[in-house]
């Protein structure tokens, strides 16, 4: 019996020793990542001078990266930490698509109703417009978002049903505003409860901080970050202040809400506790539009990196949500502005490609690395490091990445630099007509009508077809008759 006991001793002391040895490894690999993962998201706040941002990566249903940059107010120097709040505008229409799909599977609505149902004193072509024509912005509907910001709700109801429905329902894809603010009404005719308040009861009960629907950003709430907009004129942030009077935004994009309460919602949705497994397949059905071109889900949008589909949204060109389902993994990025362009999905999907190999995509890896290359350093060390990247990867083509730089210099009124990219895309792309195009642009804006005239002209010989270059030339002997 004591042989066996102290056999039964050693089996155990080798069993627990493995496993610490196997934990010991895991945690340092963590470690290594979770390192990696700061150093990127600090250089993509350095280059792209954003005043602040959350970022969480779930993975098997554990939270193993969260992490908190910058400042919620410039003004104040206040930093982001786990009592951050931010709007995050667009990314609300997933909360309302699966609140939509929540009562679907309690039997309180199809997909197939039509809104005349829910919402009385509509016109009358509008009266078939159906509940999945609203999550799939398939309805053809007026947009409210380009109209007076301060007009009430009613004000705005009257207003936009004097307009024609833009075409007929299932026909395309067009995003409208006005779908979710549908989709409020329909909630708050069905429960007998404010959209805001049935979400906030129903999903966000148990929420660490303030969890809220609001897009009046004149109103400041403690802990909520600024908004900013970069201005080239003045070469700073500004606050940018969005104002909707009513509830008519609160479904499209009027989420405010921490980090940390957007893990925990994630949390609940991943355990099934919001909607079931079987509801969940039904809401990432692709929608069948009239024009095959178009691809949307049922609220959600559809990205693929590395011929992997994941499903989420974006808001305000400033906030990211993506499930990475076949790889169990949610990145959900939140932030409050940027300088040169939208940097959520380049982020998103970068870390994604970091956490699990199987995502990492290296066309876009080169992408991104080029245009940072630009952004942080002189053009003459850029061009440099263009042609390595260029010569280690002869079979990438950089004349999109190229283009794409050269309007961020444009757009930034950085003209020199802008021109020189253009020029560039000329010499290493001489066959195609939209780089010339592109260089006409920038001496155009930079006022040598010649020099534009001249590339808009070799556009035209490359490509016959290009009307934009046929209407600049017109453009510009029009200007140069004058003087």
């Amino acid at each position: 019996m004591k042989k066996i006991n102290i056999l039964i001793l050693i089996i155990i002391v080798l069993f627990t020793s493995c496993k610490k040895e196997q934990e010991s490894t895991q945690n340092t690999e963590q470690n290594f990542l979770n390192t990696a993962i700061e150093s990127y998201l600090k250089d993509q706040k350095k280059i792209h001078e954003i005043p602040g941002f959350a970022l969480a990566v779930i993975k098997n249903n554990k939270t193993i990266y969260k992490g908190y940059f910058g400042v919620e107010n410039i003004e104040t120097n206040k930093k982001v930490d786990a009592s951050t709040i931010f709007p995050v505008f667009s990314v609300t229409k997933l909360i309302a698509a699966t609140t939509i799909f929540k009562l679907i599977e309690e039997g309180k609505l199809t997909l197939e109703d039509t809104i005349g149902q829910y919402i009385d004193d509509l016109p009358l072509t509008w009266q078939s417009v159906t509940i999945a024509n609203l999550l799939t912005h398939s309805s053809g509907l007026p947009d409210f978002f380009s109209n007076n910001k301060e007009l009430t709700d009613n004000d705005m109801f009257s207003l936009i049903k004097q307009k024609e429905l833009l075409f007929t329902q299932g026909n395309e894809w067009k995003y409208t505003q006005t779908n979710y603010w549908f989709l409020a009404k329909i909630i708050h005719k069905v429960t007998s409860v404010p959209f805001d308040s049935y979400v906030l009861n129903t999903q966000f009960e148990n929420a660490k901080n303030p969890v809220f629907f609001s897009m009046d950003f004149k109103n400041r709430v403690n802990n909520r970050v600024l908004e900013y907009m970069y201005n080239n004129e003045t070469n700073q942030q500004e606050a940018d202040e969005v104002l909707f009077k009513g509830k008519r935004g609160d479904a499209a994009g009027g989420l405010n809400i921490s980090l940390d309460d957007f893990i925990l919602w994630n949390q609940n949705f991943d355990k099934n506790s919001i909607i079931a497994p079987t509801t969940k397949e039904k809401m990432w059905q692709p929608f069948k539009y009239n024009n095959p071109e178009d691809e949307f889900l049922h609220g959600w949008g559809l990205y693929n990196l590395n011929n992997t589909d994941s499903y989420g949204f974006t808001g305000g060109l400033k906030t990211g949500f993506r499930k990475f389902i076949k790889n169990d993994m949610t990145i959900i990025f939140l932030s409050n502005g940027f300088k040169y362009y939208p940097t959520h999905n380049i982020i998103i999907d970068h870390i994604a490609g970091m956490v699990d190999e199987n995502l990492l995509d290296k066309g876009s890896l080169i992408n991104e690395k080029l245009s940072n290359t630009f952004l942080k350093e002189t053009t003459e060390k850029a061009i440099l490091e263009f042609k390595k990247i260029k010569t280690a990867n002869p079979n990438t083509n950089l004349e999109s990445a190229l283009n794409r730089i050269g309007y961020v210099f444009l757009r930034s009124n950085s003209l020199e630099k802008a021109i020189t990219v253009f020029k560039l895309n000329t010499q290493e792309y001489p066959t195609s007509g939209n780089v010339f195009d592109s260089l006409g642009e920038a001496y155009f804006v930079s006022e040598m009508y010649k020099l534009s005239k001249e590339n808009y002209k070799k556009s035209l010989v490359l490509d016959p077809k290009n009307e934009n270059a046929k209407m600049m030339l017109e453009k510009i002997e029009k200007l140069t008759a004058k003087n």
